[in-house]
């Protein structure tokens, strides 16, 4: 006989990836951090495997927990779109939604990707731009919803995720601290670029714009080619794949703040959309490196 998958303790176990530890996870599925042990425990004897491995006082997936981990985000995704298919209250309408390119490509691809799925009803429009454009858009109702970074004194926005700030260069080429700092910076407005200069220059430390972009793939470009050192997050190194790191001896940056911005609209469409990016978003901290 076959063996099946209770679809509970997938969704459990996709749960503590994306929170990061079993006691998060089991405030999202609704159940204490023993039951979450349990269903982690259940699909480790259904399948005889081993799902996580114990790295001090850290769990982290085995091999074989990363391929089962894979697998249950498919068939999540697979069992959620024929419900939402067939159910009878199958949401429908428009919702047109923003987001900054460094959240589109790392934390919000699988959100948006599974409520597309899910959601055959809705069309769904993606804008990915700055987010002094994506405020605006949403301020003149060109968008329902966007996902940007906070500016201060602007209404109808709720903090969703806080990242630090970071200094990222080619690996192994920290800037020589005779010459003024070369940096790879977004074109103004951006609060990445203010945050940069205003630390160098409240230290003192001499600094030259090397590189200038309107988009984040060419300020990747630029800073792996090592033109010069940038301003982003964790996320963006991240999508570096190791080409670049951390400069510990520039100066102190402050944290960045994505906000979720907002019109007076609302439907059952748009407020799925809302909790979906709520619950991904919720509670995510990316460490300074």
């Amino acid at each position: 006989m076959g063996v099946n998958l209770d679809m509970d303790c997938l969704r459990t176990l996709v749960a503590v990836a994306d929170r990061g530890t079993q006691a998060r996870a089991a405030e999202v599925v609704g159940r204490t951090p023993a039951a979450v042990s349990f269903q982690i425990s259940r699909l480790e004897d259904r399948l005889g495997v081993s799902v996580f491995r114990r790295e001090g006082r850290r769990l982290a997936f085995t091999e074989e927990g990363e391929q089962l981990l894979a697998y249950a985000r498919r068939l999540l995704s697979l069992n959620d779109e024929a419900v939402a298919a067939l159910a009878p209250e199958a949401v429908s309408g428009a919702v047109r939604f923003g987001t900054t390119q460094d959240l589109a490509d790392t934390i919000l691809a699988g959100v948006l990707g599974d409520f597309a799925r899910s959601h055959p009803g809705v069309r769904l429009k993606v804008r990915v731009e700055s987010s002094a454009a994506l405020i605006e858009a949403v301020n003149n109702g060109a968008l329902h919803m966007a996902l940007a970074v906070a500016a201060p004194g602007t209404p109808e926005a709720r903090p969703l995720l806080t990242l630090p700030m970071t200094w990222l260069g080619r690996s192994g080429v920290p800037p020589n601290p005779e010459v003024p700092v070369p940096l790879v910076l977004f074109e103004p407005p951006c609060p990445f670029r203010r945050a940069a200069l205003e630390a160098l220059d409240a230290a003192g430390r001499p600094w030259r714009i090397a590189y200038s972009s309107p988009s984040l793939s060419g300020l990747r470009a630029a800073a792996e080619a090592g033109l010069g050192v940038t301003v982003r997050t964790a996320l963006f190194q991240d999508s570096a794949g190791g080409a670049l790191s951390p400069i510990s001896d520039l100066p102190r940056l402050p944290n960045v703040v994505y906000a979720l911005y907002y019109s007076s609209s609302s439907n059952p469409a748009l407020e799925r959309l809302r909790t979906a990016v709520d619950d991904a978003l919720n509670g995510q901290r990316v460490p300074n490196r």
